[in-house]
């Protein structure tokens, strides 16, 4: 059993003083020590390490967003329609109207029309797709796809430069 005590009786360290009925910290040069506050500086590191983490994945992810887009990943035409390794994208544009849509893409390559052509000419003539006719004088391929002929195009090759500028038209 512990001895009572008395009101206003200091502990034996002299850092508290009881006020009949709990114990408070006297408030002179030895009370009670200074709470510390290492938690704030865990909390302020944790929070630093959290937003360079967020900073990172969204520089990371927004570079592959723009790289996909930039090889047409994100295009109106359709996944396996044929796209010729390295180009990029440089323009897009998408026309519904009452005879169907329509999807027109450019990309550019820095391979000549004499590497682009062949490769159109082979891949539109092969899977789900059909070469209607090749001009090899306006370098154009005219195409379909075989499981729905509605869906026709062209494709359109260009010299750029030491490559070539490839626009697509895609009806459907």
């Amino acid at each position: 059993m512990e001895p009572e005590s008395q009101a206003g009786q200091l502990s034996p360290d002299g850092m508290w003083r009881w006020d009949g009925r709990q114990w408070v910290p006297t408030g002179g040069p030895g009370g009670p020590p200074p709470r510390s506050r290492r938690w704030l500086w865990w909390l302020a590191g944790g929070c630093v390490v959290l937003l360079l983490l967020g900073v990172i994945g969204a520089v990371a992810g927004g570079k592959v967003l723009v790289d996909r887009f930039q090889h047409g990943a994100f295009t109106c035409l359709p996944s396996d329609f044929p796209r010729y390794p390295g180009a990029t994208v440089s323009s897009e544009s998408t026309y519904t109207g009452t005879n169907g849509t329509e999807c027109r893409m450019t990309f550019d390559s820095n391979d000549p029309v004499t590497s682009v052509g062949p490769y159109y000419q082979s891949h539109l003539n092969s899977g789900d797709w059909s070469v209607a006719s090749v001009e090899f004088s306006s370098g154009t391929i005219r195409f379909h796809r075989r499981s729905r002929p509605q869906t026709a195009g062209t494709v359109e090759l260009t010299e750029l430069g030491q490559g070539t500028r490839i626009g697509v038209v895609l009806k459907t």
